[in-house]
């Protein structure tokens, strides 16, 4: 049988979530020691596949799962799940609240249940532990009773704790965390599908908003952005960026080709369907990225971009303007040759995009000779 890597020991969340995966795919669930051990183990052929948690709706993003993706060659995402995570306030049986003096439990899960350890037990210190099933242990094994876990039901029956406070964590009943598939090959889909891509952004100004442009004009729906630390020096980051579509969409190609000159690097993570509740799968199609392509698609799209020449026009505006501060008081406004440079530009970025050259040349005379107007009224202000 397959081999399905998770982060242990038995009782964690993850340990919930490779069980309901492994019932649905034929896998059987191996504990691992640490969320690096489950991408090595995979990597190196000893696993087939292994799920690790990405992200929680209250907590945030795993970040040691994010370094690794990005740190480790020939791992794949191939699908994703959630999971709605109810965390527990659990202790030696006959512990009551009042005589906890220690609490333990997993980073996320402290942030998780933050508000109401603050509340419940003010000033009392809390300790971080490698997962919600470890503290657990920690808290059944000490020598010292008066200690709490934060964790699951499952992390309580095996560890023999009983459940002080149920469902402690600050968002109620919404809290959910979503957990990757990973493999060594990448998944064949169809949409409904997400694609996830790692890459570092070129330092120069607007690198970011130009790569975020790219998918926005092409109606590539964005649903989550992530930077890290890319570990070179402070302020150097990559960013992961998960969007809706497949990796060989001919939108999804054209906007990662468009963006290579704004990158240092960047690497597909995969595309892999995305996770629907069995309820939802007949009848859900709003997550498809484009749909059927059409003449109203097509205008659309048109409109988008028109939209944005405005915009790059306003801007364009904006520094006419400051370069009329500094003509005040001179007499040459307009400079002929600085004119020429800019058509000659224009026309060697037409021929090279196979556009009209004379008819951008005429465009940007239009708009050299509003910049000259637009000058002119500034300065006799």
């Amino acid at each position: 049988m397959k081999k399905l890597g998770y982060l242990g020991p038995p009782g964690t969340f993850s340990h919930t979530a490779a069980m309901q995966y492994a019932a649905e795919n034929d896998f059987q669930p191996v504990c691992c020691s640490g969320l690096e051990t489950v991408f090595r183990q995979i990597q190196a052929g000893l696993m087939d596949a292994g799920v690790v948690p990405a992200e929680n709706s209250t907590g945030g993003t795993v970040g040691e799962t994010l370094d690794l993706l990005s740190a480790v060659e020939g791992i794949y995402i191939t699908g994703e799940l959630l999971l709605p995570v109810h965390q527990h306030l659990l202790v030696r049986p006959g512990v009551k609240l009042q005589q906890i003096k220690k609490v333990y439990s997993h980073p996320q899960a402290l942030s998780q249940c933050r508000h109401m350890l603050q509340e419940q037990l003010p000033g009392i210190p809390v300790t971080e532990t490698a997962s919600t099933a470890a503290a657990a242990l920690l808290v059944s094994a000490a020598s010292w009773p008066l200690a709490a876990a934060v964790g699951s039901v499952s992390a309580a029956e095996n560890y023999g704790l009983e459940v002080l406070c149920s469902d402690i964590q600050d968002s109620g009943v919404n809290n959910v965390t979503r957990f990757l598939v990973l493999g060594r090959k990448k998944t064949v889909t169809s949409n409904p599908a997400r694609t996830s891509l790692v890459l570092a952004v070129k330092d120069r100004p607007g690198a970011l908003y130009h790569i975020l442009r790219e998918f926005a004009m092409r109606k590539i729906n964005l649903t989550r952005i992530e930077s890290r630390p890319a570990g070179n020096k402070l302020g150097d980051y990559i960013f992961f960026i998960d969007f809706l579509g497949l990796d060989d969409d001919p939108a999804v190609q054209t906007a990662i080709t468009e963006i290579g000159e704004f990158v240092l690097w960047s690497r597909l993570l995969g595309s892999y369907p995305v996770y629907r509740e069995p309820e939802e799968i007949e009848s859900d199609s709003s997550v498809l990225m484009g749909g059927e392509v059409n003449l109203s698609n097509i205008r659309e799209k048109i409109d988008l971009v028109d939209s944005e020449i405005m915009h790059l026009l306003t801007i364009r505006q904006h520094l006419v303007d400051e370069v009329a501060r500094f003509k005040v008081g001179k007499t040459k406004i307009v400079d002929r040759q600085r004119e020429e440079e800019i058509v000659s530009r224009v026309r060697e970025l037409a021929a090279e995009n196979n556009l009209d050259p004379a008819i951008v040349e005429k465009i940007y005379r239009l708009i050299i000779r509003g910049s000259v107007l637009r000058q002119r009224e500034l300065i006799s202000l």
